[in-house]
């Protein structure tokens, strides 16, 4: 099954560098995306805040950004915790986007 996520984003806030129990490097991340998207032929605005997580080497590459960076990330969708239906974003790939 496929779960694969593609999203343009600004950051809204970015946690601190953290380590996972197993010692992985953590980073937190909220993003929030806004857009016209087409919908049965008319425009939508599409706007979501989501929140995301990257791990391992990526993580302290994304949490030396600051709020208001453009981002485009690649990951997939999961839960917060196996206790929670609250999706969370997990990156695995990220490029930040310049503003003009």
């Amino acid at each position: 099954m496929r779960n694969q996520f593609v999203l343009d984003a600004e950051i809204l806030d970015v946690g601190p560098l953290r380590r996972t129990p197993a010692g992985i490097d953590s980073v937190a991340l909220r993003l929030r995306h806004l857009s016209e998207q087409d919908e049965g032929g008319a425009s939508r605005t599409a706007e979501l805040t989501i929140d995301a997580s990257a791990f391992g080497d990526l993580a302290p590459h994304l949490g030396v950004l600051a709020k208001g960076q453009e981002v485009s990330v690649r990951g997939f969708l999961t839960k917060r915790s196996h206790s929670s239906d609250i999706p969370v974003l997990i990156i695995n790939e990220f490029k930040t986007i310049q503003t003009r």
